[in-house]
């Protein structure tokens, strides 16, 4: 009843609360997935990663192999101790066309320890691990339904992996994706006489510890083996610490306490969002409580408890936030659903990642509301049904005005615009940046292109496989161009920082980092990047020290000044001296940036220099394929069948239109920017909604002063400005402060001194506008008080 009699509270105070607890679920789930998995394996907490701890964190020594061959005759806290490593194949065979696959050259432990049993056929041996043996190959459930169509007759089924016969002899059930995130697995083969100890290829290792075996007493064991190891071999062994990790940690770049207490502080700040807003609301609710003082202390009088009164509107708030809380939760849910889907055909995601609301998550969800709930409408009940309510049911029955808001009302309603005006300029920079990059043209045809990033796992060929590839797909018919980049643009495939011959020309210009890609020498041209000084790339440039820089090259860190025939090379600062610090390098152009629009959310584009190499030169390479739109079906096939014709072993893949690539790029930052829309259309109706209640709270309790005002000739013109003049202050007072924080947010991003200040100036208009429709309402009231009435009331 009472939700539906203040339709404007319910409205506004159920949508800050959904809101607020809808982004706390989704961090819940978020920060516990990468704190506190849920390992989807029987004894999943007993399973461990061993590593070499080194003085760098987070930089573990992972070359293994010698060490793994002696462990596992020695250490007697753990079993099924093995190791993978990843790697791409080429995979032909089966209903779809050749295409890489992510591959767990896997010990036969892996799937001892992970304890499932093949759903057909067997999985890996340790027979298989032998040199010489057969080679094999388990496949996923997943890829047994899409690769092979669930054939019944897979096991013995021959496929080619990177050009090499392997036999199906298994698969396994569905949702088995051990180690990481696989549907392939075949048996880990090195020779240990050709690696030396702390030699050869990057390795996981894994273990179970042994029934009975603490993780202390494991970690005991290889204690003594790292002192072994120090005192056998120091050079090499002292700097290493080999120690034990929970598996998921490994995987997760979660491995230091102090990043999962990080975590858990943010989401105790984010969880705040959820009692910022509940007392905000209770700004409202403490309005609504003091207008029914009369009915308060008559029920008291009759005798009602205090307690008897606080419950009823505990649960009157508690009505409130639970509707709140469910559209939250099924907010989430959505929100959640879609990350899930933007995540999954990320490889690197581990399995065990998965986003969706659980018990857990709904307590939380719950528990949230109850707080709220009790700062909604316990807090207010309290102020409200103090020792004094009987005294403010006499003042207002002898016409002196009765309850009055305190000052602690008020300066909840200043930090609230205060926080709005700081917060919200941000958001709308995020906003209006994905919403341009929509939008605008990105300076180039994009949907002319189709793109694949192309390697190969042995590098070495990939010079003449490279230049056949393009060779072969330019005498395609419906091919106009082919070139090559180290990254799609908008993407650098890394970050140098720059020394300028001569010194900057602007200040600090050395110490900023530029993104650099690698071109093939027909690149520009091809993308018809707009050229605005000097030349693009020759033939005769491959190799050549000579550079193409952007726009924003020149705006940023040239000053907006002369470029051409400038020096610049890429430092190793800070380096040993007899170090060569590298090449000189001349700038021979400049062309626009493109995309246009860069493709992060809030961020503008980065310097970026161009640099001219052969083929083979870049590894791995995007390859770009231009013709038009219509032919990218069939593009796209010849591209991949080419792949297959030039080397088996060359590993094609993202293979897609760039429409499509730059499309899931900004996913993201949709979402993003859909959530702040909501979220900033919320702060503004619950200032609104704050501002109005203030006043119209105010107003209601002045109406005998406003009456006889009148009745004694006072203008309309100084009755409005006394009742503008309280939410005039509250306003001016949080815009003061919320303006400066927001400067010194803004400060961190691309926006220049003069788009920031129009951007808050902006904000703050707006939510100065907001403020004065909110008060216009109550004011318009105001001015309507008949000084007869009021007396007649007395």
């Amino acid at each position: 009843r009472m939700l539906l009699k203040y339709p404007g509270l319910t409205l506004v105070g159920g949508l800050a609360v959904a809101v607020a607890i809808a982004i706390g679920a989704t961090s819940f789930v978020i920060i516990s997935q990468a704190v506190r998995p849920d390992f989807p394996i029987a004894g999943g907490d007993r399973l461990m990663a061993v590593i070499y701890n080194t003085e760098n964190p987070g930089n573990p020594e992972r070359r293994l192999w010698a060490d793994l061959q002696e462990w596992r005759g020695s250490i007697e806290s753990l079993e099924h101790l093995g190791a993978f490593r990843r790697i791409e194949h080429t995979l032909t065979g089966g209903i779809a066309a050749s295409e890489p696959v992510r591959v767990a050259e896997m010990s036969a432990a892996g799937f001892a320890v992970a304890a499932s049993p093949p759903l057909v056929g067997r999985h890996l041996l340790e027979d298989d691990e032998r040199p010489g043996a057969p080679l094999v190959l388990v496949i996923s459930h997943r890829a047994w339904q899409m690769r092979f169509a669930g054939d019944a007759s897979i096991v013995g089924r021959a496929v080619t992996l990177g050009g090499v016969p392997h036999t199906v002899v298994g698969v396994m059930p569905e949702g088995f994706r051990f180690p990481v995130n696989h549907d392939y697995w075949t048996p880990l083969r090195l020779d240990a006489a050709h690696h030396d100890r702390l030699d050869g290829p990057v390795l996981h290792v894994f273990a179970r510890l042994k029934p009975g075996v603490s993780v202390a007493q494991a970690q005991a064991e290889l204690a003594t083996i790292t002192a072994r190891n120090a005192a056998a071999d120091p050079a090499k062994y002292g700097r290493l610490h080999l120690a034990l990790l929970p598996y998921t940690m490994e995987h997760s770049d979660i491995d230091e306490p102090a990043v999962a207490w990080m975590l858990g502080i943010v989401q105790v700040l984010i969880s705040m969002l959820v009692v910022v807003v509940s007392l905000n609301l209770a700004i409202l609710v403490y309005a609504r409580t003091m207008a029914r003082m009369g009915e308060l202390a008559v029920r008291s009088a009759l005798g009602a408890t205090r307690k008897r009164i606080l419950a009823q509107l505990f649960l009157e708030a508690a009505a409130l936030t639970g509707v709140g809380a469910l559209i939250g939760l099924t907010l989430a849910d959505v929100v959640l659903e879609q990350l899930q889907a933007l995540l999954s055909p990320i490889e690197a995601v581990p399995f065990w990642f998965q986003l969706d609301l659980n018990v857990l998550t709904m307590a939380y969800g719950l528990g949230m509301a109850i707080l709220a709930a009790i700062l909604v409408g316990v807090l207010p009940g309290i102020r409200a049904t103090g020792s004094a309510m009987h005294a403010h049911l006499r003042e207002a029955t002898a016409g002196s005005g009765g309850a009055r808001l305190g000052g602690t009302w008020t300066l909840l309603v200043v930090a609230q615009v205060a926080i709005a005006v700081a917060a919200l300029p941000l958001a709308i920079f995020i906003v209006w940046h994905v919403v341009r990059a929509d939008f605008t043209f990105p300076g180039f045809p994009v949907d002319q292109f189709v793109t694949a990033e192309i390697a190969m796992n042995d590098p070495a060929p990939l010079r003449a496989r490279h230049a056949e590839l393009i060779r072969r797909l330019e005498a395609e018919p419906g091919i106009a161009a082919v070139t090559f980049s180290s990254a799609v643009p908008g993407r650098a495939s890394a970050y140098r920082r720059l020394e300028f011959d001569g010194g900057p020309p602007v200040e600090d210009a050395e110490r900023r980092n530029v993104a650099v890609v690698l071109v093939g020498t027909n690149m520009l041209d091809v993308y018809q990047a707009g050229l605005i000084a000097g030349r693009t790339f020759e033939v005769a440039d491959a190799g050549r020290p000579v550079l193409v820089v952007n726009r924003a090259f020149v705006n940023r860190l040239m000053g907006g000044g002369a470029v051409l025939g400038q020096r610049v090379r890429f430092s190793r600062t800070p380096a040993p001296p007899e170090r060569d610090p590298g090449e000189w390098r001349d700038i021979v152009g400049v062309v626009d940036d493109f995309p246009a629009v860069s493709l992060e959310p809030g961020v503008e584009g980065d310097p970026t220099v161009y640099h001219p190499v052969a083929a083979g030169e870049a590894h791995p390479f995007t390859l770009a394929v231009r013709a038009p739109a219509a032919q990218h079906a069939s593009i796209i096939a010849r591209v991949r069948a080419i792949g297959v014709e030039v080397d088996p072993a060359l590993q094609v893949s993202r293979l897609m239109s760039l429409t499509d690539a730059y499309d899931r790029q900004r996913r993201f930052g949709r979402m993003l920017a859909a959530g702040l829309a909501v979220v900033t259309l919320s702060v503004l109706l619950l200032s609104a909604a704050g501002i109005y209640a203030l006043m119209s709270f105010t107003v209601a309790q002045r109406a005998r002063e406003i009456g006889i005002r009148a009745a004694l000739g006072a203008q309309p013109r100084r009755l409005l400005a006394s009742v503008f003049g309280r939410a005039l202050v509250q306003l001016g007072a949080g815009v003061t402060v919320g303006s400066v924080l927001s400067a010194a947010i803004l400060s961190n991003t691309e926006l220049s001194g003069e788009r920031q200040v129009l951007l808050v100036f902006a904000v703050a208009a707006i939510l100065v506008s907001v403020g004065v429709c909110a008060a216009a309402g109550p004011a318009r009231n105001g001015l309507r008080i008949q000084a007869a009435d009021v007396l007649r009331g007395d």
